[in-house]
């Protein structure tokens, strides 16, 4: 998987929302298509991959809703809603699947990658519900719910950013055994 930097790079430009008059500056749909494009080849190494890859896929539509102004208009209200869950999901999954294939395919002296991934990987379904009832609550007593799931969501998709920038830089992943990959 020579490709798999790209990964690393497709999730931080997802993990940074930094929006400009409705417009994301750093919009997750080039996130989501360098995901896809990192986890080429992903079904070689590992299934978790392969999941990653195909939410990736979801992601790029959703992004186009959730990152832009074209759909603020009251009435697309509801699609708006439809595409904030959706991409709240997709997020998850692909955080949670990339440390899932991490963990099943790292070298035993890795150390930190085994000793991260899996806090990680169950803190990305938590920090999923928050935002999800954070979003379903604008308007009422929960709604406070929405920013300390995005600001735990920032947290765990850039601490997620640097462990793949770490397995990158170690080299790992390029020379997972075959027997490995099968398993």
């Amino acid at each position: 998987m020579t490709k798999f930097s790209w990964a690393a790079w497709g999730l931080l430009a997802v993990v940074l929302d930094l929006p400009l008059y409705g417009w994301d500056v750093v919009p997750d749909l080039v996130g989501y298509a360098w995901l896809v494009i990192g986890l080429t080849g992903a079904a070689a190494v590992h299934p978790a991959f392969v999941r990653a890859r195909a939410a990736s896929m979801v992601g790029v539509p959703v992004s186009v809703a959730t990152g832009t102004p074209l759909f603020l208009d009251e009435r697309w209200e509801a699609l708006l809603f439809g595409a904030l869950v959706i991409g709240i999901v997709v997020f998850v999954v692909v955080v949670h699947q990339l440390l899932t294939g991490l963990l099943a395919v790292a070298p035993a002296g890795e150390e930190d990658t085994l000793r991260w991934a899996p806090a990680l990987r169950r803190a990305a379904p938590f920090v999923g519900v928050l935002l999800v009832v954070g979003v379903a609550s604008i308007g009422r007593a929960l709604e406070v719910l929405y920013p300390l799931g995005f600001l735990a969501g920032v947290v765990v998709g850039l601490l997620a950013v640097v462990m793949l920038h770490r397995v990158n830089r170690a080299g790992w992943m390029d020379t997972v055994a075959p027997a490995a990959r099968a398993a």
